[in-house]
């Protein structure tokens, strides 16, 4: 989109202060006692200071206290798993990653929003709109293999913050050389050198890469894409493969383009290189739409196009982020499950959409509207397509498979310390173990 069209059309775009109260809200503000606090923990992310200022503007115009307590996203599992385990705690809703549901679930810490729908308590606007697979990542529990849709499962959680992967690239940059977008990773793997070769002061492609849960992440987006899946439909581990072989060396190559490497390189680190103009493309979570779009803080925001994820040996894309859930201790669960419903209605969904959030219902990706401001719904609408909510086991066990076993084999493998073969045999045999210990085998294997 040319840039002086672009600003246009965000120039009709409300600032918060301006925006009125949606209907529903304002309706919720007015029959919540005065004397009442509501208290929701969030992460300290830039997307979630739109739902924060919102909740401000709630309590100043309809008199209600409010507590915010906004933590480092990885700071607040800990924080919760205390709270949430009181006999009553403190907070009306919760933002939790994606995969703590089932871990918080087997711990009976969240409400079953099915059950509050079946006795009246809580009324979710038009549940089918959601986008079907971040439903099923965000908040379904019980169906297959514990964490996915099916007959069994339950909701526990709504998508809020939920995400997808996505390939950002800088259109000027590509235009320029004549390049064209990466539809697949023997495309993508031969534009790393290209770039490094043309463009010495950029980065090829801004990565992931710290010791732990960041470097996991970073494997992942390319092991799915190769087809790899964590387990097998029995729990037996399937790290130790050819997409997992394939996926380091993916990692390996770009480490290897990057001046500095990416080994110490965090989400945050990854997003602020592609904003500032320091890398040419970026392959990651699709909040990126958000920060670029930040007219502040993006140089970028009318030099960026999108593609989808490339293709390995299938299209594949991730699923995760946050989702917002009710604590089972909440001071009051009628006021919780009243306060989720409008938080996550359609039109505070579109509210939140016109000043940058990121859709999470089909009716607002394809809102006309909304799609002439923010044309890259368009590659959106597509990617989702191929949104895999079995991007990653989300079980309990996960916590220390991510961050303790892959997210330490996988750093010395594409540090050179130890080959990848190495590192995912040893990573399948640590795993298998977590897994006997944890009675998921009914038999030695």
């Amino acid at each position: 989109m040319k840039q002086s069209k672009r600003r246009q059309l965000l120039l009709g775009v409300p600032t918060l202060a301006g925006l009125p109260l949606i209907t529903s809200l304002a309706a919720f503000a007015n029959t919540t006692p005065k004397k009442q606090v509501i208290r929701v923990m969030l992460p300290a992310n830039p997307y979630f200071e739109l739902i924060k200022q919102f909740l401000i503007k709630l309590s100043a115009n309809a008199g209600i206290s409010l507590e915010i307590d906004t933590l480092p996203y990885l700071e607040m599992r800990n924080t919760q798993l205390i709270e949430l385990q009181k006999k009553q705690g403190k907070y009306d809703l919760i933002f939790i990653l994606t995969s703590w549901k089932a871990e918080y679930v087997a711990l009976n810490l969240l409400s079953n929003l099915d059950a509050a729908q079946k006795n009246g308590s809580l009324k979710i606007d038009a549940i089918s709109d959601f986008i079907p697979a971040y439903l099923t990542v965000a908040g379904k529990v019980g169906g297959e293999r514990g964490y996915l849709d099916g007959p069994q499962a339950n909701l526990y959680a709504l998508p809020l913050g939920t995400d997808t992967s996505i390939l950002g690239y800088r259109s000027d940059i590509f235009q320029k050389h004549n390049w064209k977008a990466p539809l697949n990773y023997d495309e993508l793997l031969a534009l790393l050198p290209l770039i490094r070769l043309h463009e010495p002061g950029l980065i090829p492609l801004a990565s992931r890469g710290a010791r732990g849960h960041q470097i996991t992440h970073a494997w992942l987006l390319h092991f799915n894409a190769y087809g790899g899946e964590v387990f097998d439909k029995n729990w037996q581990v399937k790290v130790n493969s050819s997409a997992g072989v394939k996926a380091i060396e993916v990692l390996k190559a770009i480490h290897l383009n990057t001046a500095g490497g990416i080994l110490k390189n965090t989400f945050p680190d990854v997003g602020n290189a592609f904003i500032s103009g320091n890398a040419a493309m970026y392959l990651d979570s699709s909040f990126i739409f958000n920060i670029v779009n930040d007219t502040v803080k993006s140089v970028v925001q009318d030099k960026v196009a999108y593609a989808l994820h490339p293709k390995g040996t299938i299209y594949s894309s991730e699923t995760g982020g946050f989702a917002v859930a009710v604590p089972k201790n909440a001071p009051s669960l009628k006021r919780s499950l009243e306060l989720l419903s409008v938080l996550t209605s359609r039109a505070q969904e579109k509210a939140f959409a016109r000043i940058g959030g990121i859709p999470v219902r089909s009716s607002t990706l394809h809102d006309p509207e909304l799609q002439k401001i923010f044309p890259e719904y368009a590659i959106l609408a597509k990617q989702l397509d191929y949104a895999n909510p079995n991007w990653r086991p989300v079980i309990p066990e996960w916590p220390i498979i991510n961050e303790d076993i892959l997210g330490n084999l996988l750093h010395d493998a594409v540090a050179g310390k130890i080959t990848a073969t190495q590192a995912l045999e040893q990573a399948q045999e640590k795993i298998r173990l977590v897994m006997q210990a944890s009675a998921r085998y009914k038999k030695r294997v």
